[in-house]
């Protein structure tokens, strides 16, 4: 079950690999807006995706909250930096619906990092995607309209636009959820 789950990861694992890390991972089923990581907590584990959605965000200074990543099925995701520098979290972590998991701990990560150098190359390249995702969307923001971005989104991932509650929307896209409803009508038109 999990390894099915994992068909992206393992496609650049060989068995033993598997089998050093299927015992380290915990499954955890997220209800909808349940919290995986508060700002203020230490990020101490990394999540696999198997199905649902989370959302990160962080709070203005008025109490607004702003979402910066959604993240869908078959993906990683966690507080990157305090995951790594053992800080506390400027994010949250959300789920949106229901949402199932595979857990691994940072501890298990550093054991793992510190056994097979394999290990590290593995996990160096999972940050260099992550940063390379979190550039295009920087990059998304500062040269794409914002119907742009929108139609981006609906592109790449069309079986989870009308799953995302609007205002989570909207506030990825860095605008008024009523400015999402005119992208969507003329979108659709």
């Amino acid at each position: 079950m999990k390894q099915k789950s994992f068909s992206t990861l393992s496609n650049v694992m060989n068995q033993e690999l598997w089998h050093t890390l299927l015992p380290l991972l915990h499954e955890e089923v997220l209800d909808n807006k349940e919290m995986l990581i508060r700002e203020g907590e230490i990020a101490d584990k990394i999540v696999w995706i198997r199905a649902g959605v989370l959302r990160s965000y962080f709070l203005l200074e008025d109490g607004q909250e702003r979402t910066y990543c959604i993240t869908f099925d078959e993906s990683m995701m966690t507080a990157m930096t305090s995951f790594i520098s053992g800080k506390p979290s400027k994010e949250n972590i959300q789920s949106i619906g229901t949402t199932e998991l595979y857990v691994l701990y940072k501890a298990d990560v550093d054991k793992l990092c510190e056994n097979n150098i394999v290990w590290t190359i593995f996990f160096k390249q999972l940050l260099e995607e992550q940063f390379m995702e979190l550039e295009e969307k920087l990059f998304d923001i500062q040269r794409l309209e914002a119907k742009e971005r929108y139609l981006k989104l609906l592109q790449h991932y069309p079986q989870y636009i009308q799953r995302i509650p609007g205002i989570y929307l909207a506030s990825f896209l860095n605008i008024t959820p009523r400015h999402l409803s005119r992208i969507r009508k003329e979108a659709h038109l």
